[in-house]
């Protein structure tokens, strides 16, 4: 018996010892591979990659869309406080989707900062992650983060430029169901069919909105290949057509017209989610990202070719649907479910096919780097007009019409088209650098100098991926293993110092910990806080429902009962000069003569009205005051927050040192 117990005890410690000695060969190999990876400098360009991602994707704290989804958790956590805002009241958009019930767990768990924090980086790392593997699908690896540096680098718009974009560093569900989406489309790419139907389920969970797209370019690449995918995906469509028909919930509204009124409100409050009130300039990132597409499917058959093409489909077909049959014949659901957002897949793919382009087209000689060239052209006067899309009918004939009506070009006409493009670059960067250099002389020593308006036009992406292209393509040598080095050193250090944007006020506002001085202030005081020019400070420095503010705004689309409240209670501030002229609209920043003033008549008038707030805080710009009459109590900050204002040749910034706490409804 002890034999047997000393056999198995020597049988395990050999097991043990063997396993150790495997665990020390991986990781002898794992540091040997890295070794390697630096000593041949491939580690360099998943390095720069990386650091320029986190600097054109800086952490702007809870704010936006994120901190509604914060502050909806909040109120599912405390119905009794944030859970009476009107907003969380009349929510109409939230019960569609799991995230919520994710994000309730979270805050529960971690509370408001962390959360938005860990979900920020979360979304970076799975995006850079999904991005890849659809990389890999295209080009050899060694190519793979140069396709990453060209996505973090070129213009994220989508839809009307410069007001939404993909790839989002916020505590909200939209890059999520993105990732999703890209891995579904780098799986079918890849051959799988039934692995990109589980993603876009697990997509369509977080955000159903934004995995449509996933769901109409599965749909054209498998009824492409198989009729029974057609007719499966005809029967779905006509069950829709006919519960819709029969009034079912949600399905009813694809016939049900939008009142209106509502959508006359909605269009004047946000012009932008109709397409047909989209600008000219947004013809331009269409047409580069469409034609940056169609080449690179060129270079591929079967499956990844289809991918890239049904991306330009879905993309301009889901601008067109909402156009026709919501713009045009006002189809509720076409208002609420915002098609045109199915453009998103289109920019991301547009950028990541301008990488593969740019490796591909290389390689083909003089023809394909004049191509290249004019490509490139596209892309950076994309932003400014729809000129950009005529440069792109350029590079559609250069590529596709040379191959029926065969032009001789010669390595030095490649050198004068490379030349006017960079002449062209340089002349939109120093203009821009100019402008930019302006901006920043206007921002007070203390104030905000986000890194994030560097980025606001994307002109330096030119030079950026240039440089970055020679580093890839040169040659191996010490030197450019220095330079590779150098840029990626001072690339992380940027990217440490500049991610986290965040000002004082807003860090304060995200640590889910109300100011002690302010509480004091409004001890006693039960009800809704007004909070004069605010946004969500009242959530989330007081814990109590807003009585109105443009935040609350966003959903409005989705709920009639919290348009018609929040807008009469809007537009009561505006008469009373306690919002700015323009607070129903968004996107916008006001002059310093729509600021809202607090005066004693208007403070009456509020207070007077049977639903007035319990409490009243407006921020004191330096050199303001509040009426003494009001009585004010005044929480000091230290330091300041500024407040950005639109003037006619500049902006302007307002430094705001305190904030007028004012009592107003008798508790």
């Amino acid at each position: 018996m002890l034999g047997e117990l000393s056999i198995g005890i020597e049988r395990r410690q050999t097991e043990m010892a063997a396993h150790a000695a495997a665990s020390d060969k991986k990781i002898s190999r794992a540091i040997t591979g890295l070794r390697q990876s630096v000593a041949d400098g491939r580690i360099f360009l998943p390095l720069i990659a990386v650091a320029l991602w986190a600097l054109t994707h800086s952490y702007p704290g809870i704010l936006g869309d994120s901190s509604v989804y914060i502050a909806r958790s909040l109120a599912d956590l405390d119905p009794a406080g944030i859970g009476r805002d009107m907003m969380f009241v009349n929510d109409g958009q939230s019960r569609f989707s799991v995230f919520p019930l994710l994000l309730d767990r979270l805050v529960g768990a971690f509370g408001t900062g962390p959360t938005a924090l860990m979900l920020a980086l979360l979304s970076m790392t799975l995006w850079i992650a999904a991005l890849c593997i659809l990389a890999r699908q295209f080009v050899a690896p060694r190519f793979v983060f140069l396709v990453v540096a060209f996505v973090a680098v070129l213009p994220v718009s989508y839809g009307a430029p410069w007001r939404f974009s993909y790839s989002e560093i916020l505590a909200i569900p939209r890059p999520f169901a993105e990732v999703f989406v890209l891995t579904a489309v780098a799986a079918l790419a890849g051959g799988r069919t039934l692995l990109p139907l589980v993603l876009l389920v697990a997509a369509s969970l977080i955000h159903p909105i934004m995995a449509l797209v996933g769901w109409c370019a599965f749909g054209i690449v498998v009824c492409r290949e198989d009729r029974r995918w057609a007719i499966a995906a005809s029967c779905i469509a006509v069950l829709m057509l006919a519960g819709a028909l029969a009034g079912l919930p949600v399905l009813h509204r694809l016939v049900t017209l939008m009142d209106p009124g509502l959508k006359a409100f909605a269009e004047s409050r946000s012009p932008l989610l109709f397409p047909m009130h989209w600008p000219l300039d947004s013809i331009g990132p269409l047409a580069a990202e469409a034609t940056t597409l169609a080449i690179a499917a060129s270079f591929f058959e079967g499956r990844r070719r289809m991918v890239l093409i049904a991306a330009i489909f879905v993309g301009i077909g889901g601008i067109a649907v909402q156009a026709l049959l919501g713009d045009t014949l006002s189809l509720l659901l076409f208002i609420q479910a915002q098609p045109w957002r199915m453009a998103w897949l289109l920019a991301a793919l547009g950028a990541t096919a301008l990488g593969i382009c740019t490796v591909e087209l290389w390689r083909q000689g003089p023809r394909g780097q004049v191509v290249l060239a004019v490509l490139a052209v596209a892309w950076l006067g994309c932003e400014e007009s729809a000129t950009g899309a005529l440069i792109c009918v350029v590079a559609l004939a250069l590529h596709f019409g040379t191959r029926l009506v065969p032009v001789a070009i010669t390595p030095r006409i490649v050198v004068w088209v490379w030349a006017a493009a960079c002449a062209l670059a340089l002349l939109w960067n120093v203009h821009y650098f100019v402008g930019y250099s302006r901006f920043l002389a206007s921002i007070p020593a203390d104030g905000p100098h986000y890194i994030s308006h560097f980025w606001t036009r994307r002109y330096v992406a030119f030079p950026i991926l240039t440089v970055i292209v020679v580093l890839v393509f040169a040659r191996p040598s010490r030197v450019v293993w220095g330079l590779q080095c150098t840029a990626a050193l001072l690339l992380i250090l940027a990217a440490v110092r500049f991610w986290d944007e965040r000002i004082p006020f807003q860090k304060m506002a995200d640590a889910d910990r109300p100011p002690a001085a302010l509480m004091n202030l409004i001890a006693g005081r039960d009800g809704e806080v007004l909070w004069v020019d605010g946004l969500s400070e009242a959530w989330f420095l007081t814990g109590r429902p807003q009585w109105a503010s443009a935040q609350q705004g966003v959903s409005t689309i989705f709920s009639t009962a919290l348009t018609e409240k929040w807008r009469e209670r809007m537009q009561f501030l505006i008469r009373e000069r306690l919002a700015e002229k323009k607070a129903l609209s968004v996107a916008h920043f006001p002059s310093t003569a729509d600021l809202p003033r607090v005066t004693q008549a208007a403070v009456a008038q509020l207070c007077a009205r049977p639903d007035a707030p319990a409490i009243i805080v407006a921020p004191v710009e330096d050199g303001a005051a509040i009426p003494a009459q009001l009585k004010p109590q005044y929480w000091r900050l230290d330091p300041p927050n500024f407040r950005m204002t639109e003037e006619t040749d500049s902006y302007g910034w307002k430094r705001i040192s305190a904030y007028a706490v004012l009592p107003c409804a008798k508790t």
